[in-house]
């Protein structure tokens, strides 16, 4: 008896003697499986786990021996085989199964030379389809995760077919199909597409562009989305075939930023250098062509940078797209930037978002070449250490480099090609025209010999020179200032200054002289400046440790950059040259005691905090700050107008501040060290790789153990358990959240302890320990309760949901997390209304409801744009992924997978990001 299986429809057997009928219930579903598999053995354990799930008989392989016995009664004793000791399977051809003949029809429909022979075998398999596939069983196995997908197999065929007869030319029975199915799948914007275009080639423009708005505003009204690329190309098309449609430019390729300090007006001599430099760029060099490297070196005051500056606005013209300047610090009072760090910068200036930096070395340097690919570029690098910091640095092609150091960099020229200019000091001549460019030709003219002797007395030092022509300028004679530089360079030799030929003993005696002819003001903040980090600095800080209003600041500002003490490469930003600093420092500790310097790095450092803290503020106004406690302001501090304004200000003064952090610690000043760290974490949250914020907590713990401060221990734990549990760490996470908490309870710290044992908590429920995760979560809300806080009311209440998720309780988990989003919206506060958005559309979609699911993913996607937090917008993608593949939009769902894909691989140290990966393997019901 030989039996056919329809299954594309209605439940129907059939066999030579007429129609067979099988049982309703496990019969049916068993037999199902049995004709999924086309003749693959199917196991014991599938068949019982989709017949009985978790319910399973105590004797199911006796269960399943019985049901088989029947089937073959109704069916015949060959149609079900046994494979011993692994299961059952199809014992007819597959082909017998509708399913299988379509599949193979459509199969072979590909490999067809032909149109109409691929059509012909697409309307022959799609013939086979009496509705919906397996009508008649009753299993949510089916319904969920088998009906959908051949679903999909259906339309994809279809659209095929579609495809192929509009090619023969546009008809009504097209337009009327495709109006039905859109209207049965109002979301699937591949068949929107295609109506689009039969309308359009029906003459119907109107139509066809009306079709369109209608598309894209049910696709904004019920998820949030603008229509694909597909539907964009094919209104853009309709658009263009009238002529209406302005063509854009494509494939260009953004420029900027454009970053070259100030150059020298006055710039003189290196004429010889200049003409070498030039000689290494040929004409005609393309975006093709190897990155030219160019490495200047030469002892410290030879003007190294000045040159390196001077050379780039030369040529600048060949590299319009990117002109990036960065100091390497690799010689100063500090650490050197390191490679990682360096890339970073120029990352985030080249238009990177942070979140969007991988954390590995090579993965940051090849991302760079990748950003400035088909760029012409050019990049300063300013004051490198040695060759190592240098390279990872380097873009691929079609770009310059420009290094200055003190160090030769052998090996950039041996391994990486390097061209080397090394800068001596300058000879009599070219010092003495340098002199006559700053102080004006006419008194060299005047005084050629008292000239000669000032550029010996400078040891032809560049910097030393530009220093000194600021008395000239304001002196009766060359020769009075020669004579007292003179006495000065004897003065300072006396005293063992320094040695024979050592450009920083003259530069020493130049800068000697010239600090010895500022007035008061300026001298006192020139010596504070010297208390600084290594990095630059605003009108403001200066204002602080000088302690002047900042009108006067800046006014003395003014006078130390026109006497070359202090450099303004950017406009409002300043900075002193190393040798520089170390001067400053040192006259610091001469003429000041350590009562006012003690006090000078007091204020700067009260200052940094508090304008963190503001900019904090503005990114979450109603976070408590009585971690700040007892410090007050003592200086103006910066105002914010928004959130992209306070962004925009940690952006610029990150580096300083992780400077400032470690700075203040070392000097005394701990408990400024950490509160400034802690000031930071809405920023590391949202834009700092967690690599680099743990380095940072880490060093404020440090900070605050050092001077035995309990509640600052408690603060920089529960951050760094914060950034634990961000990456999924949970028992590193609950480490730092349990010495949190007993940091908080030694000193009787109720809020802090509070906010810990919330964070416990949570990390309980991502452990798998429902129970405790709620135990904890109750104290922790009752203790935020009694301290008046209500934010913390809302976290706990937010955290209590997670809990209640995790051991079913979805009542429970849905009355919490609306109770938690009610008082934030209270707040207005975006960051805490997205994170418990999220929860809550968890909920939802762990409930089955998965339209207030997806709203409220929709919600929490605009809020993380918002913020620009790309770590929860790529969460925040997958999980609508995978509540519209739960609903039955794969094509949706596919959409959001590969913008979270996208943003996953670019975060690089999100743990998700593998997660994600594994998705997309079993591609959650997205055929």
């Amino acid at each position: 008896m030989e039996i056919d299986f329809a299954v594309l429809g209605p439940w129907q057997v059939k066999s030579t003697d007429g129609e067979l009928t099988v049982p309703v219930g496990h019969l049916r579903t068993l037999l199902a499986l049995i004709l999924l598999a086309g003749g693959e053995p199917v196991p014991i354990a599938t068949l019982a786990e989709h017949l009985w799930g978790d319910r399973q008989p105590a004797k199911a392989r006796s269960a399943l021996t019985t049901y088989v016995a029947r089937l073959r009664q109704v069916l015949g004793p060959d149609t079900i085989l046994t494979c011993l000791g692994i299961g059952y399977r199809l014992g007819v051809p597959a082909a017998r199964v509708d399913l299988h003949r379509f599949r193979e029809l459509v199969q072979d429909s590909r490999q067809t030379a032909s149109a109409e022979g691929e059509l012909s075998m697409l309307l022959e398999a799609l013939n086979l389809w009496r509705g919906q596939p397996f009508t008649g069983i009753d299993s949510p196995w089916l319904d969920h995760d088998v009906v959908p997908a051949l679903a999909e197999e259906w339309l994809t065929a279809t659209e095929r077919r579609i495809d192929l007869e509009l090619a023969r030319g546009p008809s009504s029975a097209l337009i009327t199909e495709l109006r039905k199915l859109t209207q049965t799948y109002p979301l699937r914007e591949s068949l929107w597409c295609r109506l689009i275009l039969v309308l359009h080639a029906a003459g119907r423009r109107a139509d066809a562009l009306t079709t369109y708005q209608q598309i894209r505003a049910a696709l904004s009204e019920e998820i949030g989305l603008d229509p694909c690329e597909e539907l964009q190309r094919a209104h853009l098309f309709v658009l263009r075939d009238n002529g209406s449609a302005e063509t854009t430019a494509a494939g260009e390729l953004p420029t900027g930023p454009h970053q070259l300090p100030y150059d020298n007006a006055k710039f003189s001599g290196r004429d010889r250098e200049l003409a070498a430099l030039d000689e290494l760029l040929t004409d005609g060099q393309s975006a093709s062509h190897p990155t030219t490297i160019v490495a200047i070196d030469g002892a410290p005051g030879t003007g190294k940078t000045t040159l390196a500056v001077h050379w780039a606005y030369r040529v600048k013209d060949r590299y319009p797209d990117v002109q990036v300047y960065l100091n390497l610090r690799g010689y100063s009072t500090a650490d050197p930037v390191q490679p990682a760090a360096a890339l970073e910068i120029v990352l985030r200036a080249l238009g990177v978002a942070t979140e969007r930096i991988p954390a590995d070395l090579d993965e940051r340097s090849a991302l760079l070449r990748s950003s400035l690919a088909g760029r012409r570029a050019l990049v300063l690098l300013d004051n490198a250490r040695d060759a190592a910091q240098v390279r990872p640095l380097i873009p691929s092609a079609g770009s310059l480099v420009v290094v200055t150091s003190r160090n030769q960099l052998r090996a950039l020229s041996i391994r990486d090609g390097a061209h080397r200019v090394t800068l001596e000091r300058l000879g009599t001549p070219e010092a003495v025209a340098l002199l006559g460019t700053i102080v004006g030709p006419e008194r060299v003219d005047a005084e050629p010999a008292a000239a000669a002797e000032l550029t010996r007395l400078c040891d032809g030092l560049p910097l030393a020179l530009a220093v000194v022509a600021e008395r000239v300028q304001r002196a009766d004679s060359i020769g009075a200032v020669a004579d007292a530089l003179a006495d000065e360079k004897e003065r300072l030799d006396a005293l063992g200054a320094g040695s024979e030929g050592d450009p920083h003993t003259d530069l020493r005696a130049a800068l000697a002289w010239s600090y010895q002819a500022l007035d008061p003001v300026a001298a006192g903040m020139f010596r504070r400046l010297g208390l600084h980090p290594p990095n630059e600095f605003g009108a403001e800080v200066a204002a602080a440790l000088a302690d002047l209003p900042v009108r006067q600041a800046k006014e003395a500002l003014d006078r130390l950059v026109a006497a070359h003490m202090v450099e303004q490469r950017r406009p409002d930003r300043y900075e002193l040259h190393d040798l520089i600093r170390l001067y400053a420092a040192d006259q610091a500790r001469q003429h000041d005691s350590f009562t006012e310097l003690h006090s000078a790095v007091g204020r700067v450092c009260d200052w940094y905090l508090h304008a963190t803290v503001a900019a904090d503020r503005m990114l979450t106004p109603h976070r408590r700050r009585a971690f700040v406690e007892p410090y007050e302001p003592t200086m103006p501090v910066p105002e914010f107008g928004d959130q992209s304004a306070a962004m925009a200000w940690f952006e610029r003064e990150y580096d300083t501040l992780c400077s400032v952090s470690r700075w203040a610690a070392a000097r005394g000043w701990a408990s400024h060290a950490w509160r400034i760290a802690i000031s930071m974490v809405t920023f590391l949250d949202r834009r700092i790789p967690w690599r680099e914020g743990i380095e940072l907590l880490e060093a404020a713990l440090h900070a605050a153990r050092s001077v035995e401060d309990r509640v600052g221990a408690g603060y920089t734990l529960n951050s760094l358990g914060c950034i634990h549990l961000d990456q999924g760490g949970w028992e590193q996470a609950r480490a730092c959240y349990e010495k949190s908490v007993e940091c908080f309870r030694e000193v009787f710290n109720v809020p802090g302890e509070a906010m810990a044992l919330g964070n416990l908590g949570l990390t309980c429920s991502h452990l798998g320990e429902y129970e405790q995760g709620q135990r904890i979560g109750l104290v922790a809300l009752e203790l935020s309760r009694k301290s008046g806080y209500r934010r913390g009311v809302a976290q706990n209440l937010d955290n209590l949901g997670v809990a209640c998720a995790g051991a079913g309780d979805h009542q429970g988990t849905l009355e919490y997390h609306r109770r938690a989003d009610v008082i934030f919206q209270e707040f207005g506060e975006r960051d805490a209304t997205a994170s418990s958005l999220y929860n809550l559309g968890l909920a939802y979609a762990a409930s089955g409801q998965y339209t207030q699911a997806i709203r409220c993913f929709r919600r929490t996607l605009g809020l993380f744009r918002a913020l620009d937090s790309k770590r929860w917008e790529a969460l925040a993608l997958l999980e609508i992924a995978r509540t519209l593949g739960a609903a039955r939009h794969p094509q949706l769902a596919a959409r959001f997978l590969a913008d979270a894909q996208v943003l996953m691989a670019e975060l690089g140290d999100h743990p998700r990001a593998f997660e994600l990966q594994a998705t997309l393997r079993k591609k959650l019901q997205v055929p």
